[in-house]
C-alpha cells in the first residue's frame, strides 16, 4: 500500500503558462458578439509527431457562408508556433500517429464518405482504407444510428488502432443492410415509436490488415452492437494477440460488454473477458492493471486495479482519473510512467496525473489542459490549453519538468475580445450539497444595482473550458452578459460527493430498484431545483439580482432539469428548454427501463402513475409560473406532449421546431446546421428579454412573434408571487 500522498494549492498545481502577448492584449480587446458565439471553435482531436517537434489537430467550426459546420486539420510546429492549414472537409476524426513513421492517419470525409487516410509531414492526405460508403450515420432517414452532433454521413470506416510498431491496422467497415419489404411485428414496431421514420439496419466487419497488405475478417458484428458501432471498442494489442471489445445481448435485452482476442500465432479468436468492465476508456496502469478514481467526497483514492482483483493505491487527491472530457490514458513501452487526465473536484478544471515510481505528481496550470499527446516514451507532448475567459491554445508539455509552454492560438479572432468576469464558485445548497459552477458577471457591472439573471445548466459540463458548446449550447452566455444579464452556470450536485446520492445515481444509471422513487426524486432532480434556487437567492439576498427577473435555460439533461424546475419552483419568470423529453409519461416505452428505476413502473400502473404526477413535467403543468419556450431538433411526443399541457393550463408556451439539412433528415441534437444556431440564439436572446425586461428588438428576426406573446401574457391567468416564500420548504 502506497502512503496517501496529499497535495493542495500551488504545490498540485504547479506549473502555469506564462502570459502571452495574445492573452495580454485581450485586456482592452472588444466585446462578444453573436458571430463569435457561432464560430467559438470546438477542438476535437490532437496528435504530435514521434519528436514531439510537431503536432496536428482537428478544429470544427461553423461556416455561416455554406451553413455548415467544417472540420479543419490543422498542423502546428511546436517549436516556430507557425500553423497551416491541412485539410477541410465534413468531418475528420480519430487523429493517430502511425507508429514507425512521421505520418498520421485519421478519418475523413472528402465527399466520398468517411474512410481512412494517411496524413504525411508534407501535408499530402492519401487514403488508407477506402470502403463503399454504404451506410448513413447521423439523423437522417435511413441511418443506422444518431450522431448528435454533426451532420449525417454516408460511413466506411467507423474506427481504427494501429499496432505498436505499425505494421499491423486493425479498423471497422459499416455496410449497409439492404430494405426488405415485409411486415414487422411487436417488439420491432414499438421500438419505432418515437421516431419520424424506421432507422436503417447495417452490420460492422472488423478487420485486421497484415504487415503484407492482407484484410483477415475477424469478426461480423449487429447493430445491437454499440460498442462497435459507437466506436468504443478498447483495442489493446498485446504481445501474442489484438484485444477488442464488443456488445452482447442476449434474447431479454440485456446487453453486456466482452473483450474477444484474436491471437497473431494460431489466428483464431477466443473470448478473453465474458464481462469487461464498463467505461469510456480505460486508463493503463504501472502494474498491468487499470486506473480509476474510488470514493466519495472532495477527495478520490487513486486506485490500480491489477488483474487478479490485486488493488494498489496512490493516495487521494482533490481530482477524479477517467473523466471522458480529460486526456485519456497513455503507458510507457517500459511500463515504468502512466499519464492519466483528471479533472479537478472543485472549480472543475482538466490537468494531467503522472504516474512514477509508485508516486503520483501532476501537471498543471491557470488553464484545463484537454485533448492531449505524447511521444511513446512519454517524456514531451502537446495538449489544448483554455479556460472560460482564454480561447483554446496550443501548448508544449515537458513531462520531466511539468513545464507547460505556449505555441499558437486556435482562434485569433477569439483572442482579440476582452475577457468578462467571470468566477468560479462552489454552492453549497439547503440540504447541504455542494455543485459547482460559474458566474458570468455584466460586462460594467456596477456594485448597488440590480440586474436580470439566468441559470444554465447541463449535468456537469460547467467547468475551465471556453465557451463550450456541449455545456451552453444556444444560450449565447457571453452575449447575455454583454447585454446586463448575470449568468450563472450551474452544475447539478455532484453524484459522488456521498454514499446517498452516489447511490441514487448508481440506481438510476444501472437501472435497479435499489433507491426507491421518492428518494431518486428528492436526491437527483428537486436537489438539482434547490441549487439553482439557492445559487440565485443568495444574489438576491446581495441585493445584485432582481427577483422578478429571473431565467433558466438547460439542454438535454439540462433540459429536463428545467421542465422539473419549472414545475417545481415559483423563482423562474421564463424558461428556454432544449431537445428534450425524458420524464414524460409518453416515453416510457423507449426507456422503460430507466422509468421503472425513476417512477416504479409504467404510467399505466395506478401505483406508479403517482410519482409519475409528482415529477413528470406534463402532469404539473399547473404550478409553472413563467413563459416557457421549447427549441426541438424533432417533433418528439414527450416534446409536444409538455407543449399541450403547457398550453391548456395557460402557461405562456412556444414550442420551435429547427430544420434539418433537407425534407429527410433533422437538425442533430446539438444543433450542426450553423443558420439554425444562429436563430435559436437569437430566439433565446429575443425570448429572455421579452418576458423578464420587457424590451422588444424590432430588428430581431423572431420580431413577428411578438404579437403571439401578448396575447399568451395578456390572456395568463397566473399568479405564483403568494407562493414563492413556500418554496424552499417544499424542497
Amino acid at each position: 500500500m502506497i502512503r496517501p500522498l496529499l497535495l493542495a494549492g500551488a504545490a498540485l498545481f504547479g506549473a502555469a503558462l506564462p502570459t502571452s502577448p495574445a492573452s495580454a492584449a485581450q485586456k482592452a480587446g472588444r466585446s462578444w458578439t453573436i458571430d463569435d458565439q457561432l464560430t467559438v471553435p470546438e477542438v476535437r482531436d490532437l496528435a504530435v509527431s514521434a519528436d514531439a517537434k510537431s503536432a496536428i489537430y482537428v478544429v470544427r467550426i461553423a461556416d455561416r457562408q455554406s451553413d455548415r459546420t467544417v472540420a479543419l486539420l490543422r498542423y502546428v510546429d511546436l517549436e516556430k508556433g507557425t500553423t497551416r492549414e491541412l485539410q477541410r472537409a465534413a468531418w475528420i476524426d480519430q487523429l493517430k500517429r502511425i507508429p514507425g513513421t512521421g505520418d498520421w492517419s485519421a478519418r475523413i470525409d472528402k465527399g466520398d464518405g468517411v474512410q481512412l487516410y494517411r496524413i504525411g509531414a508534407s501535408g499530402a492526405v492519401t487514403p488508407i482504407v477506402a470502403h463503399p460508403a454504404t451506410a448513413i450515420y447521423g439523423d437522417t432517414e435511413g441511418a443506422v444510428l444518431p450522431g448528435y452532433g454533426h451532420a449525417p454521413l454516408a460511413t466506411g470506416v467507423r474506427a481504427h488502432s494501429w499496432s505498436p510498431d505499425g505494421r499491423w491496422l486493425w479498423y471497422v467497415v459499416l455496410d449497409a443492410a439492404p430494405f426488405v419489404k415485409a411486415m414487422r411485428y411487436d417488439d420491432t414496431v414499438t421500438a419505432e415509436r418515437a421516431q419520424r421514420r424506421a432507422p436503417g439496419r447495417a452490420t460492422a466487419s472488423i478487420y485486421l490488415r497484415d504487415p503484407g497488405g492482407k484484410d483477415i475478417l475477424l469478426a461480423t458484428r449487429p447493430q445491437s452492437d454499440l460498442r462497435t458501432f459507437f466506436d468504443r471498442s478498447f483495442v489493446q494489442w498485446e504481445k501474442d494477440e489484438v484485444r477488442f471489445d464488443v456488445m452482447e445481448t442476449d434474447p431479454a435485452g440485456g446487453q453486456q460488454v466482452v473483450t474477444m482476442g484474436w491471437s497473431f500465432t494460431s489466428e483464431k479468436i477466443r473470448v478473453v473477458d465474458g464481462k469487461a468492465a464498463r467505461g469510456y476508456w480505460r486508463l493503463p496502469g504501472l502494474h498491468g492493471g487499470r486506473l480509476s478514481s474510488e470514493g466519495t467526497g472532495d477527495t478520490r483514492e487513486l486506485v490500480e486495479t491489477i488483474p487478479g482483483d490485486e488493488r494498489r493505491s496512490f493516495g487521494r487527491f482533490p481530482f477524479a482519473v477517467g473523466d471522458a472530457r480529460a486526456a485519456g490514458g497513455f503507458l510507457s513501452p517500459d511500463g515504468r510512467r502512466a499519464i492519466a487526465g483528471f479533472r479537478t473536484i472543485d472549480n472543475p478544471r482538466f490537468g494531467l496525473a503522472i504516474i512514477e515510481n509508485d508516486r503520483v505528481r501532476t501537471i498543471s496550470s491557470a488553464f484545463s489542459l484537454n485533448y492531449c499527446d505524447f511521444t511513446v516514451s512519454l517524456t514531451k507532448g502537446a495538449c489544448i490549453a483554455q479556460s472560460q475567459t482564454t480561447p483554446p491554445s496550443v501548448v508544449r508539455v515537458d513531462v520531466a519538468s511539468g513545464g507547460v509552454a505556449r505555441v499558437a492560438s486556435v482562434s485569433a479572432d477569439h483572442e482579440g475580445i476582452a475577457p468578462l468576469r467571470i468566477e468560479p464558485r462552489t454552492w453549497i445548497n439547503r440540504h447541504g450539497y455542494k455543485a459547482t459552477g460559474y458566474i458570468v458577471w455584466p460586462r460594467g457591472y456596477t456594485k448597488g444595482r440590480q440586474y436580470p439573471a439566468i441559470v444554465i445548466t447541463h449535468a456537469s459540463d460547467a467547468d475551465d473550458r471556453f465557451a463550450t458548446h456541449e455545456n451552453q449550447w444556444e444560450y449565447p452566455a457571453q452575449l447575455f452578459a454583454e447585454r446586463g444579464y448575470v449568468v450563472l452556470l450551474v452544475n447539478s450536485p455532484t453524484s459522488r460527493q456521498n454514499a446517498e446520492i452516489d447511490a441514487a445515481y448508481e440506481a438510476w444509471v444501472s437501472e435497479t430498484k435499489a433507491v426507491s422513487p421518492e428518494k431518486l426524486r428528492q436526491l437527483i432532480w428537486l436537489n438539482s431545483v434547490a441549487t439553482f434556487e439557492d445559487s440565485v437567492k443568495e444574489l438576491v439576498d446581495r441585493g445584485i439580482v432582481n427577483p422578478a427577473q429571473v431565467g433558466i435555460a438547460g439542454y438535454s439533461f439540462g433540459s429536463q432539469m428545467t421542465n422539473v424546475t419549472i414545475t417545481n419552483s415559483s423563482m423562474f419568470r421564463a424558461a428556454s428548454s432544449g431537445d428534450g423529453g425524458y420524464l414524460e409519461p409518453a416515453f416510457y416505452f423507449n426507456v422503460a427501463g430507466s422509468y421503472d428505476t425513476v417512477f416504479g413502473g409504467p404510467p399505466t400502473d395506478p401505483a406508479a402513475l403517482a410519482n409519475y404526477r409528482r415529477l413528470s413535467p406534463s402532469l404539473r403543468a399547473n404550478e409553472v409560473c413563467g413563459a416557457v419556450l421549447q427549441q426541438v431538433a424533432a417533433p418528439l411526443i414527450p416534446s409536444i406532449d409538455l407543449h399541450a399541457a403547457l398550453r391548456k393550463a395557460g402557461v405562456p408556451a412556444q414550442l420551435s421546431l429547427y430544420p434539418g439539412e433537407n425534407t429527410a433528415t433533422d437538425e442533430t441534437h446539438i444543433f450542426h446546421i450553423p443558420s439554425n444556431r444562429i436563430l435559436a440564439m437569437e430566439e433565446n436572446i429575443a425570448w429572455f428579454d421579452y418576458w423578464l425586461l420587457g424590451k422588444r428588438d424590432p430588428q430581431s428576426p423572431h420580431a413577428d412573434r411578438y404579437a403571439l406573446w401578448d396575447k399568451m401574457r395578456d390572456a395568463a391567468p397566473r399568479s405564483c408571487s403568494a407562493r414563492t416564500a413556500n418554496d424552499e420548504n417544499r424542497h
